[in-house]
């Protein structure tokens, strides 16, 4: 086994009881895959004390660059349009035919086909329903405030990140009780 550490990553742990950084996250990996593997340290996500450590293993297989499947934006469709198209498919469907598993794949293609043409799709990469444009800027105060207690360590900037990580928290608590209020409601 390998080590993937290298001594010019950053750190990925910083310590608010002792106000120091570290690396205590290791990747270790097979001889024959470690030379095909890159380790990068990231920014911190929501706050946390770790940073995410992303490990890419490069292989000769194409891959779909989305991991996301597309979604029906049901808010968006024209469901006139789409109960239009579905009669007039469902028109030439033989409901009388014995068979009817050959009658179930034809009323579910028509409807396929009808919801492709009258509802859009789309899928949006990272999406978080709660998210708002506030929760961007705490986060990235947080971020900034990071930063500057890694490169400054010190009580000021320890307990300036502690009361931004606790103000994006209790925001990010607050938005999503208050999205899964208006959901439920709805």
């Amino acid at each position: 086994m390998s080590l993937l550490n290298s001594p010019e990553d950053p750190p990925t742990f910083y310590s608010r009881s002792w106000m120091t950084t570290s690396t205590q996250d290791l990747a270790f990996a097979k001889e024959d895959i470690a030379f095909k593997t890159t380790r990068q340290v990231i920014d911190q996500l929501g706050g946390s004390d770790h940073k995410p450590v992303l490990l890419r293993v490069e292989v000769n297989t194409t891959r779909n660059t989305t991991s996301t499947l597309p979604r029906w934006n049901d808010k968006r469709a024209n469901w006139d349009h789409f109960t239009a198209l579905t009669d007039e498919l469902a028109i030439n469907i033989n409901a009388r035919s014995k068979n009817t598993n050959r009658g179930t794949k034809a009323i579910i293609e028509a409807i396929i086909k009808s919801a492709k043409k009258a509802i859009p799709r789309g899928a949006r990469q990272n999406y978080r329903p709660f998210w708002t444009e506030e929760l961007e800027e705490l986060e990235n105060e947080v971020n900034v405030a990071s930063k500057e207690v890694e490169e400054h360590p010190g009580v000021v900037n320890n307990v300036n990140l502690k009361q931004k990580t606790a103000k994006l928290r209790k925001e990010t608590i607050k938005t999503q009780r208050q999205g899964w209020q208006e959901k439920k409601n709805s």
